[in-house]
């Protein structure tokens, strides 16, 4: 199960680390602009030796998907997502020696983001309704960055509750209490 132990935590002291860093991304990225993620993107899987075929498409938000297929999906994703999520922090290096504005982007492999996306969008719901039930924060296992937004985002939709990461990575979790 990926809840722990319900806590209270008091925040007397500040926090340690800034969450709250803004970049902005442009509306929408160029053609030329996804043919060098793409480019980039295919390049590392040559140097690994992984044969894949890359197909594109464009979120509701404007955001390119490079969602890869191969039959090396297993060792590509990684345990938790950590491979992936090796390999499109690689890619944005490469991607941001050819580009200089940022550009925001997501590698998926096998549509493996989007289901993970759904089961913490659940996971967020059912978390909250703990929360509500027993009036204790409630403090989740630690998650990757992207995984964390995707919960301060379902929980951020909810007027009674509140979400803020805790701890340090790779231990880092979400906290989420009801607000006072």
């Amino acid at each position: 199960m990926i809840f722990e132990e319900n806590i209270s935590v008091d925040f007397r002291t500040p926090p340690t680390r800034q969450e709250n860093v803004t970049i902005n991304f442009p509306k929408t990225v160029t053609n030329e602009q996804q043919e060098i993620i793409k480019t980039a993107l295919t390049s590392l899987l040559q140097m690994m030796d992984i044969s894949a075929e890359t197909d594109l498409t464009i979120s509701d938000e404007d955001v390119p998907i490079f969602n890869i297929r191969t039959p090396d999906s297993a060792m590509l994703i990684g345990q938790h997502g950590a491979n992936l999520g090796a390999l499109q922090h690689l890619v944005r290096i490469l991607v941001a020696k050819k580009i200089p504005e940022p550009v925001h982007f997501i590698i998926d492999v096998e549509g493996y983001k989007r289901a993970r996306e759904e089961f913490l969008r659940e996971l967020s719901r059912q978390a909250a309704a703990r929360v509500r039930d027993t009036k204790e924060s409630l403090l989740l296992k630690p998650m990757m960055a992207y995984e964390r937004r995707v919960v301060h985002s379902e929980i951020g939709k909810l007027p009674d509750l509140s979400s803020e990461s805790v701890g340090e990575e790779p231990e880092r979790r979400i906290l989420i209490k009801l607000r006072v």
